[in-house]
């Protein structure tokens, strides 16, 4: 009762939808049941593991670039060569060799029908009757369908721009947790002028983007902190540079307010954490961390000063992911305090008893 028009322009429209917005191409993997996808170079190359009926460990093996063509990969497959249709019909429709472009037109409407592009799909005699394919993840994903999210760099800045301040730790900060050593590892400075802890602030690559001050008793300045260097703080995660492959290799991240928490952290050797740098997540910074995989569980460890509609709110735009909140129902916490704020075993203690499932 229904066709589907299988012209090149057609096809060449299709891709250049997917290239603009990839975030369907992960949606599409999704729906065939990949499993660990991630974005490499840039976002320019997602990678993944094949479904479960391939019996594959290689987390890396289904590999599409994001390039005119949208070409794809499958390691160790000499059995397949082709772009996104021809994956779908390999992984998800079983067809091999010729039946691969035989089943064109499937993996077309398979595509359109998945994301609602109908403009894509020739009905005839005024009668539309749709297999879905999809199901029951079509309503899911038009649900939550999202534009993709440009993520812009900041200027880098010459390194010798930290040598106007003083390289010497806090004694204060070490007080409250926060070792020497790893004040070190930060390149904690002290600026003489403005009477402040210096953190240098880096971008994912580890480039010194900007130069943040705090204050150094919370009464001395009704400003808690001042940008020396200012930058855009929406496009960058505190500490990424750092946490990267333990957040990958620990499939879990925590994500705090402040800078200081992911020091103090560190200085009992947790270093999958990252610092918002405020307490509102930007779209840029959640895209940040979706680009690590659907695998990652993401903890968010907000001040206790927070409601649970406030951290509600941050968590619920890891749509599609397992996100977790703690929240101090045990009043282990003072009045403003991180969760670390008051020691490893407080914390541990609230991971334990006050770690909750957000349902997003």
């Amino acid at each position: 009762m229904f066709g589907v028009t299988t012209s090149m322009r057609d096809l060449d429209v299709i891709k250049q939808y997917l290239i603009e917005d990839t975030g369907k191409i992960e949606r599409i993997l999704e729906s065939i049941e990949c499993q660990n996808i991630k974005y490499e170079q840039g976002g320019s190359l997602i990678v993944c593991q094949l479904p479960p009926k391939f019996n594959s460990n290689n987390k890396r093996a289904c590999q599409v670039r994001v390039i005119k063509g949208l070409p794809c990969y499958i390691r160790n497959r000499n059995d397949f060569d082709g772009d996104i249709f021809d994956l779908v019909s390999y992984i998800h429709f079983d067809k091999r060799g010729e039946e691969i472009k035989k089943n064109l037109h499937v993996a077309k409407q398979y595509i359109c029908e998945l994301f609602g592009w109908e403009q894509f799909i020739t009905h005839k005699k005024g009668v539309i009757v749709k297999k879905d394919y999809a199901s029951p993840l079509k309503n899911i994903i038009r649900k939550y369908e999202r534009q993709r999210v440009e993520i812009k760099t900041n200027p880098v800045l010459p390194e010798s721009i930290l040598d106007q301040y003083l390289p010497y730790p806090s004694y204060d900060w070490w007080k409250e947790g926060i070792s020497y050593k790893v004040q070190k590892m930060y390149d904690i400075r002290f600026d003489l002028e403005s009477k402040r802890i210096i953190i240098p602030m880096r971008n994912r690559f580890g480039q010194l983007i900007g130069v943040k001050g705090r204050i150094l008793k919370d009464e001395d300045d009704d400003r808690k902190y001042l940008y020396l260097y200012p930058f855009q703080n929406r496009y960058e995660w505190f500490n990424f540079h750092i946490a990267y492959p333990y957040i990958l290799s620990e499939k879990k991240v925590f994500i705090f307010e402040a800078e200081k928490s992911c020091m103090k952290m560190a200085t009992h050797g947790i270093f999958n954490t990252l610092s918002i740098g405020s307490s509102d997540i930007s779209p840029e910074q959640v895209e940040i961390i979706k680009q690590l995989g659907l695998d990652i569980a993401i903890i968010l460890c907000y001040d206790s000063d927070k409601t649970p509609e406030e951290i509600y709110e941050q968590a619920k735009k890891f749509k599609n992911r397992h996100v977790y909140a703690t929240y101090d129902t045990l009043g282990l916490l003072g009045e403003k305090d991180s969760p670390i704020d008051r020691g490893i075993d407080v914390f541990n203690k609230l991971l334990g008893n006050c770690c909750f499932e957000v349902k997003v």
